[in-house]
This record gives structure tokens, sequence and C-alpha cells, in this order.
């Protein structure tokens, strides 16, 4: 899914990606050890291009999409848009990768934490993250044109 939306939200082009990350769990047991698979959905956004991104915070990505149209996006604009963000989204990858890695960690310090305190095995317990992370939407913001300008 894409979407290029003029708002007063933002001040700068800024981009919101609902990205799927995907971990593959072993779990030990005294059985013997299960192979699973976890996925998380989140929203991570930046203002400016892809090459050179500012990432936001969780709160300011999810502010995003509150955001309200301002204005009328002419179609063949939007798609031009949308297909330079597209184009260039692989240069935001570094950070996405990075990005699930931390949610990998993060999950291994959940499940050990659980094991540990209800006597299960921990040893042997490992989480890795999927690359790359799916892109499942892509949706540009756009500051809305100053009254008297054009869009």
């Amino acid at each position: 899914r894409c979407g290029v939306v003029r708002t007063d939200a933002v001040t700068r082009r800024t981009t919101l990606l609902l990205v799927r990350y995907r971990f593959h769990l072993t779990l030990p047991s005294r059985h013997g050890t299960r192979q699973m698979v976890a996925e998380d959905a989140r929203l991570l956004a930046f203002a400016g291009s892809p090459d050179n991104a500012e990432w936001l915070s969780s709160e300011d990505a999810v502010a995003l999409l509150e955001a309200e149209a301002a204005e009328n996006t002419d179609p063949a604009f939007g798609e031009r848009t949308m297909q330079r963000v597209l184009g260039a989204l692989d240069q935001a990858s570094g950070h996405l990768d990075a990005y699930g890695e931390q949610l990998a960690r993060e999950l291994d310090a959940s499940h050990r934490r659980v094991r540990s305190a209800s006597g299960e095995i921990v040893r042997g317990l490992k989480v890795t993250a999927q690359k790359p992370a799916d892109i499942l939407g892509a949706y540009v913001y756009l500051p809305a044109a100053p009254a008297g300008g054009t869009a």
C-alpha cells in the first residue's frame, strides 16, 4: 500500500513505513528443540529523503496516523513522488535491519526472563531477525502549499 498526502501536520517531506519483522526462534525444552516464527509490525517514520533520513521517534511516527489531508494531491505528482521514494528505500535498509536486530534482542531477553522465572530451559534459546524486513506500506506526507501558493 502506498499513498501521498498534503497536510499541515508536517513541515517537510516525511515518510511513514509499515514494516513487518519476522523472527526465527529456537526454543529448547526437555523434549528437544522447537523452531518457531514470530512476527511484529511496526510504524517507522523519517523526515527527508531515504539516503539522508532523520528517523522520528515511535510516538511521532504513530502521530502521523492522525494527520489529515489539507488539500488534494495531483495524481501524476503523487505517483512520481512515490516512485522516487520507493526507488530509494533500499538506502534505509541499514536502519530497518538495525531496528530488527534490536527487536530480536528484546524478544530474546523477554523469553529468557519468562523461562527463567518458570524454571524452563534457557540454554540453547536463540532469536534471529529475518532480513530484510517487509515493507507493507509507505505513506509520504508533504507540507501543504502555503496560502496563495500552488499544489
